[in-house]
This record gives C-alpha cells, sequence and structure tokens, in this order.
C-alpha cells in the first residue's frame, strides 16, 4: 500500500529542489522535473511489485544517488513504518505473509542503499 499523501510531497520536494537549482535555464529544470518524476514512479512501481526482480535494483539506482539518498531513505522508511504497522495490526496468515514479504523487501533496500 503505497502512502499517497508521502508520495506527493517527495515529489513535491523533489520537484521544488529540482527546479531552484537550475533557476536561470527553466527548459533544463523542466528535463529534470520530468527526470525525477520519473525516478519517482519507477520507484512507486518497484514498491508496489516487491517480488519483481528487478524492484530491488530500482531503488539501489536511484537510492545511492547522493542527490536523492535522503528523501528516497525517508520515504522508504515511512513505507516500512506503515508496513509493519499493517503487520502487526494483521489477524490473517494470509495478509501476515504479504506484509511480511514487503517489510523484510524494504529493509533490504533501505539496508542496501546505507551500505553504498
Amino acid at each position: 500500500m503505497i502512502n499517497k499523501p508521502l508520495l506527493s510531497a517527495v515529489l513535491f520536494i523533489l520537484l521544488n529542489s529540482a527546479c531552484a537549482q537550475q533557476p536561470s535555464a527553466p527548459a533544463a529544470g523542466d528535463e529534470q522535473a520530468y527526470e525525477i518524476g520519473i525516478m519517482v514512479q519507477e520507484i512507486q512501481t518497484a514498491l508496489t511489485d516487491p517480488e519483481h526482480a528487478q524492484s530491488l535494483q530500482t531503488i539501489i539506482s536511484y537510492g545511492t544517488d547522493s542527490r536523492y539518498y535522503v528523501m528516497i531513505r525517508g520515504w522508504l522508511f515511512q513505507e516500512l513504518v506503515g508496513v509493519e504497522s499493517q503487520l502487526h495490526a494483521s489477524r490473517s496468515k494470509k495478509s501476515s505473509a504479504e506484509f511480511q514479504l514487503r517489510s523484510d523487501f524494504l529493509k533490504q533496500a533501505i539496508r542496501a542503499i546505507d551500505l553504498e
């Protein structure tokens, strides 16, 4: 489950910082904002499908970029907090297994970008 308010906040902050870095070149800023939008969409897709082979690699490739590390790590951590809350509240084994899979994936992703 994607935290849409958090995703919106992350996208807003990234887009604002991208535009602030290039105030004299709006075309370049627009291109950078577009690239950041693509990055956010790819990470969101990776988070919705942790079993896909490329999901972890997508997060690692963006999360190890020093320009975005703090924002992506914060995003992953907030997703982990939400998933762990759902895991602890879950009563069915099927839901628990799904939440445990997502929790393990998020922990692995955080660890991978922290170790870089």
